[in-house]
């Protein structure tokens, strides 16, 4: 009830304006499709996702609509199941259906299956109001490689808390609330239980959608040349449980601790080519129990320059200090970078996007000395999804004709792992960051990945992405010092729908 009045009470503050607020679910393959919208005007502030303000829809209209068409017709390739649009608001509401099955084989076989039907919700009114809604029930089997980081991580990665983790069928629910309202041209508030993503690659070694949704409010406003993000972020942390009397043989947990975070992100339009963008983070608890680490700070910088038209590069760089950033191979560095290029209509190909990337984190660069104030959310890491100690370069293409879409994409890796439970080499950022000054990136159990997937899709509908898949993922790890290989195949098929994307190569 009490959301409920909140969300009367705003509506009822509305102004008279001319063109009306649009929330726009962020995901890499989502916003790929909208990239010659998006980066066609280098003059605009692209670094912060998910977008709040023009209704990108049109831009993947792919049939004109026909009022003559049946109402089941219009429905199933149209039009939102529910919709209703007016010159000073709209609405919708639709079924989401993700309905999968496959098999995986290789190093372990197994029978793959995903069962999740879900709903999503959105109102705009005027410019000066928008509110998203999404829940989702689901129960899977997936393959191998995400059963193992599910139990290293005490939940599904991205996807929050799942009962029957142990045997590895999984039961969840996932929930996405975003509420803008805009108080001025310059001036726009937003609560939300939502997702983030900083800068313009697939990964972020800022602030990415990897994590689970989280709690925050966000206050932003664009004025000249600069655009102003604040973000006052509730998490959980599923790592560290609040407990009733640890010292005794009785433990008692009562849920998941808390944390607090804030993030300031300043994105700079240096010239019609050029932008720039500062970024800073902390990360608190109140169960801290030292006295001297009760605050976990960050730099970042993100660039996105635009030589010609068409043609994107970006990069970031990220330190959880001034004191540790350094460029000696060997020394203290406690760094992460990244640096890619992306194309759309790529050769004169309408529709034909490519994007290449490189990533790197060194060893210990989001963990804390305190493991309460480590760089994650949940049980999630909050940039790259393999934590630190690894370098990565992966490239995607996108291609689009008529109602037929594919997604293609490739990745290497190389991280250093902990052959133990006792070990810290860097890499999960859920230890406690020791007190050392020498280390190299792959240090540990050092470990090759090759990631290639393939995704075609036939869109029924693409207002809510309603779509025939089928999807084939090749998989390799190979520990070098042992080595151990283990190769998995994947082949799935499906009635899938929604915007909505999780990271699965690590």
């Amino acid at each position: 009830m009490r959301k409920l009045g909140l969300l009367l009470f705003a509506v009822t503050c509305i102004q008279s304006a001319v063109a009306q607020l649009y929330y726009q679910p962020y995901s890499f393959q989502h916003y790929n499709r909208y990239t010659k919208t998006i980066y066609g005007d280098s003059t605009v502030h692209t670094a912060v996702k998910p977008f709040v303000g023009k209704n990108l829809d049109s831009a993947y209209d792919l049939v004109q609509r026909d009022s003559s068409r049946s109402w089941l017709h219009r429905k199933l390739f149209q039009e939102h199941l529910i919709e209703v649009v007016k010159e000073d608001h709209s609405f919708y509401a639709d079924f989401l259906p993700d309905f999968v099955i496959g098999r995986q084989t290789g190093t372990n076989d197994k029978t793959l299956w995903t069962n999740s039907r879900g709903v999503q919700a959105g109102l705009s009114i005027k410019d000066k109001f928008t509110f998203y809604f999404s829940f989702f029930e689901t129960q899977a089997r997936f393959p191998t490689h995400i059963d193992s980081a599910a139990t290293a991580l005490g939940g599904l990665p991205g996807q929050g808390f799942s009962k029957n983790i142990p045997t590895h069928e999984f039961d969840w629910m996932n929930t996405t609330a975003n509420l803008n309202y805009k108080v001025s041209d310059a001036f726009m508030v937003s609560l939300a239980y939502d997702k983030m993503h900083i800068g313009e690659g697939y990964r972020s070694v800022l602030l990415s959608d990897n994590p689970y949704n989280f709690t925050h409010a966000k206050f932003s406003g664009t004025v000249n040349r600069f655009q102003y993000n604040s973000v006052w972020a509730y998490m959980l942390d599923r790592r560290n449980p609040r407990i009733y009397n640890p010292n005794s043989v009785d433990i008692e947990r009562f849920g998941n601790a808390s944390k607090y975070a804030s993030f300031h992100y300043i994105d700079y339009l240096a010239s019609s080519k050029l932008t720039l963008g500062l970024f800073h983070s902390l990360i608190w608890s109140r169960y801290s129990e030292s006295s001297d680490k009760k605050v976990n700070g960050g730099l970042g910088l993100n660039v996105k320059y635009q030589p010609w038209d068409k043609y994107i590069i970006y990069g970031q760089a990220f330190a959880d200090d001034l004191g540790k950033i350094s460029f000696s191979k060997d020394g203290d560095r406690r760094m992460a970078y990244q640096l890619g290029a992306k194309t759309y209509d790529f050769l004169s190909v309408e529709n034909l996007n490519i994007s290449a990337e490189f990533n790197q984190a060194s060893p210990y660069t989001y963990q804390h000395p305190n493991n309460r104030l480590n760089y994650s959310s949940d049980g999630d890491p909050l940039a790259h999804p393999n934590g630190a100690n690894f370098r990565e370069v992966l490239g995607i293409a996108t291609y689009r004709w008529k109602r037929w879409d594919v997604y293609g994409q490739s990745m290497f890796a190389r991280y250093g792992d902990d052959a133990t439970a006792a070990d810290n080499f860097g890499g999960d950022i859920f230890k406690s960051q020791p007190g050392v000054d020498r280390f190299r990136i792959g240090q540990g159990q050092a470990t090759n990945l090759f990631y290639n997937e393939l995704r075609v899709a036939y869109v029924l509908n693409p207002k809510y992405n309603l779509r025939w898949e089928l999807g084939l993922i090749n998989r390799q790890q190979n520990i070098i010092s042992s080595g151990e290989k283990i190769n998995a195949t994947i082949f799935t098929i499906g009635l899938r729908s929604s915007f909505r994307t999780f990271q699965t190569e690590y």
